[in-house]
């Protein structure tokens, strides 16, 4: 073997364990799949928002696990503006009894927290915090929502 292709065969290497470095280090799994199903009277039969929401720093994290969804969503520009780097969202509309996904969802390495928020027009949290993005099914009943994984 030359030196010229031992050197780019250690490069290739090289940079294989930096990508499999990166995946063991993220924390919280930043990629999967999200469904989304909606009872015929989710959420007194009106439409929900649900948003996806991936906190990257503890305090973008620590900040989204004290928030309820109401303030959540009526606050959800300030808080991109604010996070530019922090917070990512992917989100949907969901009608009663429609469903969705599942979608694909990804985030780069670096996650601290992955939140689920929907918009409910009754009292309530609102909001969940999943372990990872790994199988979620978001399943939207008439006064709150329910996450199997």
């Amino acid at each position: 073997m030359s030196a010229k292709t031992f050197l780019r065969l250690s490069a290739c290497a090289a940079a294989a364990g930096l990508l499999s470095a990166c995946a063991t280090v993220c924390g919280v799994d930043a990629s999967g799949a999200v469904e989304i199903v909606a009872a015929p009277d989710a959420n007194g039969a009106s439409a929900t928002a649900v948003d996806v929401v991936v906190a990257r720093d503890e305090r973008a994290a620590d900040a989204l696990a004290a928030l309820p969804a109401s303030t959540y969503f009526s606050t959800r520009d300030q808080i991109l503006r604010d996070n530019p780097d922090g917070v990512d969202v992917t989100g949907w509309e969901i009608a009663p009894g429609q469903s969705v996904g599942p979608d694909s969802v990804s985030f780069p390495c670096g996650v601290e927290a992955v939140f689920v928020f929907a918009s409910y027009a009754g009292p309530g949290a609102h909001r969940a915090q999943l372990p990872d993005l790994d199988g979620v099914r978001v399943t939207l009943g008439p006064r709150d929502f329910d996450v199997a994984q």
